[in-house]
C-alpha cells in the first residue's frame, strides 16, 4: 500500500475574546511549515483556508489543543456549505451503524473527524481535490503546555505573554507585540515537532511512538510472538463469564493507588517528606525489580483450589474469587469496586459490606427490589494483587472460581528502558525530555482495549455539536502486561508506606498518588524505601514541607521548605486538586499570603492586572483549612460553544463533594455479625 506523503506545519488561531459577546471569530490564523524559518499570519479563518488549500501536496497542520482550535475548523466547514461529512450509514433514530468513511473512500469536499466518546480530538481530516489536509492535535504527541515545551526542549523561541481580551476582529490590525507573541507560539511548536519528526517520531500519539520504538528494538516476529492478540482468543465455556481472554484479564486491571489514611484527612501535619518513586512504571518493568512478565497464550483452569504450578516462579496468574473481605487491623486498604452502585468507585474498601448512611452501620446483608442479597464480592485479580490482599485482608466465605496462568518472561522490556534511560542520565534539555516521555508512556499501550466510540459532528442552532457512536473494533494491547504493571506499581507503593503506617494517632504515612508518599516525618524517619536520587526502583526525597493538608484523593497542600534534601530560599504552597486551574491555585494561595501587605509595589502590577472579583477574593484573607468541600475560587475558564467556534468565559472552580452511594437500598443484618465489621477480626 502505498504510503501518503505529507507536508508538516505547525499553526495556531487568535479567536475573540470580549464582554457579553454571542459570537466568536479567527482575528489571527498563523501557520509555519517544519524546516522553515517563515511564519504566515492570516486576519481570519475564511483567508487562512485560502491560504492553505492553494499549497500543493497533502498537509498536515498541528495546532496544539486541537479541541479549541478544531472548533473554528468545523464551524467553517459547515457554515461554508462547500464541505460535507464523509458518513455512511446514517440513521438519526439509529446511530449505531454509523461511521465515517476509509480515505480512499472519501471524496473532494468531504471531510471526517476523530473524536473519542470522551471528548479526545486526535485529528480533522479534509479531501481536497485528490489530495488531503490533515489537522491534528499535536497535544498528544507532547503531552505539555506550550511554554512548557519550550522550556523543557530549550527551544530558540519561547513563549511570550498577551492579554487576550480586548477589542479584535477579523482582519483587524494586529500590534507588533500581539504579532510576535502569535509568532512566538507557532515557532516553539514548530521547534519542538521538528526535534521529534528528526528522530522520526510521526506516530499520532507518544504512546504509538513508544510502541513503534519498542517494537524497532525487539522485533516484530518476537513481539507478535510475545504478545499475540488475546481478543481473537476465545472462551467457549460460559462459566468463565467472559468471551475472550481479553474481556477475561482486563477485569483485574486497574489504575495507580491514590489513597488518603482514614481518620487523617483536613487535618495539618508538620514537619513532613514527600517520596517519590523515579520512574516508577520503568522502574517495575526492568529486570532489576525481579518481575517477570506474562507472554504467549493462557492456560484456564475451573475450581476451587489453586494449580500447583502456580506456584512456579516462571508462572504468573489472573484469579476470580468470590468473599466477603475485611480490613486487618494496622493494615492499609486498596481494593476497589467499581460499577456496584453499593460502593463508591474511588473508595479503597475497608470491608465488601456495605454501609448504610442512616444507622452508621455496616450490614452483611441487603434488600434490592425487594430481593435479599449478600455482600459475597466476585474480584477479577492479578497474582500481584491475590498475594498483596491476602495479606492486607481477612477473607470469608472464600471460593476461588476460577482462572488463568502464563508463562513469563524477565528482561523483555530491558532493550528499551535502558537505551532511554542512559539518555535520560547524560542529556539535557529536549533529548532528556524525550527520554522521559518515552520510558513513561510505553506501558499504557499494553492496555489498550477494543472500545473504539467516537463522536460524529453535526451543526444545528448555528453551533457545531455531536453525538457519540458506540464502536468496538479498536486493535487492543497485551493486556495480561497492561494489567501486571500496574499491579506491580501499586505492590510497590502500596508496600513502601505500609512500612511507614504506624497508626491514625502516630506519625507516619499519610497520602498516597500513585508513584509518591506523603508522611509526617523526617527523612531519617522513613524506612523500608531503598533511596537514591535516580536509580531505578528507588525512592528520591522529593520535597520536605512544614505544613501538610490532606482533603482526599489528588487534593492536598504542602508548604514545600526543602528540595532534594536540601533548604530552597523561597519556600512554596504545592497544591494539587484534579480539575483546579494553575490559575485558580494562585489566587487561593494570595489570599492566604497576602504578600503585598510587606511588599507592596513588588505586586503593583499583578493586582491591576486582575479581573475585579479575582481582586475582591484575594483581599479577603483566608486559612489552608479554607480549602475544602465546597471551596470555591474564581478564575476557571469553561469552554462555550457560540456562533464560530468556542470561548473560554470566566467562571468559578468549585471543588464538590463526592457522589452519595447506597440510594436505593435496604440493609439488614438478620445475625447481628459484621455491624462492626472490625469486631471479628
Amino acid at each position: 500500500m502505498k504510503v501518503k506523503e505529507y507536508r508538516f506545519f505547525a499553526a495556531d488561531f487568535e479567536t475573540t475574546v470580549y464582554e457579553n459577546q454571542t459570537n466568536t471569530a479567527v482575528w489571527a490564523a498563523a501557520f509555519a511549515e517544519l524546516f522553515t524559518d517563515k511564519v504566515t499570519i492570516k486576519g481570519s479563518i475564511q483567508d487562512f483556508f485560502k491560504a492553505i488549500t492553494t499549497l500543493e501536496g497533502n498537509l498536515c497542520i498541528y495546532f496544539h489543543n486541537l479541541k479549541f482550535d478544531g472548533m473554528f475548523i468545523l464551524d467553517y466547514l459547515f457554515r461554508s456549505g462547500n464541505y460535507t461529512q464523509a458518513l455512511t450509514g446514517f440513521d438519526e433514530n439509529d446511530v449505531t451503524h454509523t461511521r465515517y468513511l476509509n480515505e480512499t473512500e472519501m471524496k473532494s469536499k468531504q471531510f471526517k473527524v476523530v473524536i473519542s466518546d470522551r471528548g479526545q480530538w486526535y485529528k480533522i481530516i479534509i479531501k481536497h481535490g485528490r489530495r488531503f489536509i490533515e489537522f491534528r492535535d499535536s497535544l498528544k504527541l507532547l503531552p505539555f503546555s506550550l511554554s512548557a515545551i519550550g522550556k523543557a526542549f530549550k527551544t530558540k523561541h519561547q513563549k511570550l505573554e498577551m492579554n487576550y481580551k480586548g477589542f479584535r476582529y477579523p482582519n483587524c490590525e494586529i500590534p507588533e507585540n500581539d504579532k510576535m507573541y502569535i509568532e512566538n507560539d507557532v515557532y516553539v511548536l514548530k521547534e519542538a515537532l521538528e526535534i521529534m519528526f528528526t528522530r522520526g517520531h510521526k506516530k499520532l500519539t507518544i504512546g504509538s511512538c513508544c510502541l513503534s520504538e519498542y517494537k524497532k528494538i525487539i522485533g516484530e516476529w518476537d513481539f507478535k510472538q510475545f504478545f499475540p492478540n488475546v481478543q481473537e482468543i476465545e472462551i467457549n465455556e460460559n462459566r468463565f463469564n467472559a468471551c475472550n481472554v481479553d474481556e477475561y484479564i482486563r477485569r483485574a486491571y486497574k489504575g495507580g493507588w491514590c489513597y488518603v489514611v482514614k481518620g487523617k484527612e483536613n487535618k495539618i501535619f508538620t514537619n513532613g517528606t514527600t517520596a517519590d518513586v523515579n520512574s516508577l512504571y520503568p522502574s517495575v518493568m526492568h529486570s532489576e525489580s525481579g518481575n517477570r512478565y506474562p507472554v504467549g497464550k493462557p492456560t484456564f483452569w475451573k475450581g476451587d483450589y489453586l494449580p500447583n504450578i502456580c506456584e512456579c516462579d516462571e508462572i504468573y496468574f489472573f484469579i476470580r474469587i468470590k468473599t466477603r473481605f475485611y480490613l486487618k487491623k494496622d493494615k492499609l486498604p486498596f481494593i476497589q469496586i467499581k460499577g456496584n452502585p453499593l460502593y463508591r468507585g474511588t473508595e479503597c474498601l475497608e470491608t465488601s459490606d456495605v454501609y448504610d448512611k442512616h444507622t452508621g452501620k455496616y450490614y452483611t446483608h441487603y434488600y434490592s427490589d425487594g430481593i435479599k442479597h449478600d455482600t459475597r464480592q466476585i474480584l477479577t485479580m492479578t497474582q500481584t494483587d491475590f498475594k498483596l490482599f491476602l495479606e492486607h485482608y481477612n477473607v470469608v466465605d472464600f471460593e476461588i472460581l476460577d482462572g488463568c496462568y502464563f508463562l513469563t518472561e524477565i528482561g523483555i522490556f530491558d532493550g528499551y528502558i535502558n537505551h532511554y534511560a542512559e539518555i535520560k542520565k547524560n542529556a539535557k534539555g529536549a533529548e532528556r525530555t524525550l527520554a522521559k516521555l518515552f520510558l513513561n508512556n510505553l506501558y499504557g499501550k499494553f492496555a489498550t482495549s477494543t472500545q473504539s466510540n467516537f463522536k460524529v459532528a453535526y451543526f444545528e442552532n448555528d453551533i457545531v455539536q455531536f453525538f457519540p457512536v458506540p464502536a468496538n473494533d479498536k486493535q487492543p494491547g497485551f493486556i495480561p502486561v497492561g494489567a501486571a504493571v500496574t499491579s506491580y506499581a501499586r505492590n510497590f507503593t502500596i508496600r513502601a508506606a505500609q512500612q511507614n503506617y504506624h497508626g491514625i494517632d502516630k506519625p507516619g504515612f499519610i497520602y498516597a498518588d500513585t508513584d509518591s508518599i506523603h508522611c509526617n516525618l523526617s527523612p531519617d524517619e522513613i524506612t523500608g524505601i531503598k533511596v537514591h536520587d535516580t536509580n531505578f526502583n528507588c525512592w528520591k526525597l522529593e520535597a520536605g514541607w512544614n505544613i501538610g493538608f490532606f482533603i482526599r484523593q489528588k487534593t492536598y497542600i504542602e508548604h514545600v521548605t526543602h528540595e532534594d534534601l536540601k533548604p530552597i530560599p523561597n519556600p512554596y504552597y504545592n497544591i494539587k486538586c484534579a480539575g483546579m486551574p494553575k490559575h485558580c491555585k494562585d489566587l487561593f494561595i494570595m489570599s492566604v499570603v497576602q504578600p503585598w501587605k510587606t511588599e507592596p509595589f513588588k505586586y503593583l502590577e499583578y493586582l491591576e492586572d486582575l479581573e475585579q472579583n479575582e481582586y475582591d477574593y484575594i483581599m479577603q484573607p483566608r486559612k489552608i483549612t479554607d480549602f475544602d468541600i465546597y471551596f470555591n475560587v474564581p478564575g476557571k475558564l469553561r469552554p462555550v460553544t457560540m456562533p464560530g467556534g468556542v470561548v473560554l468565559k470566566d467562571t468559578s472552580f468549585v471543588m464538590h463533594p463526592v457522589h452519595e452511594k447506597n440510594k436505593n437500598v435496604i440493609f439488614e443484618a438478620p445475625d447481628g455479625y459484621a455491624e462492626d465489621f472490625n469486631s471479628e477480626f
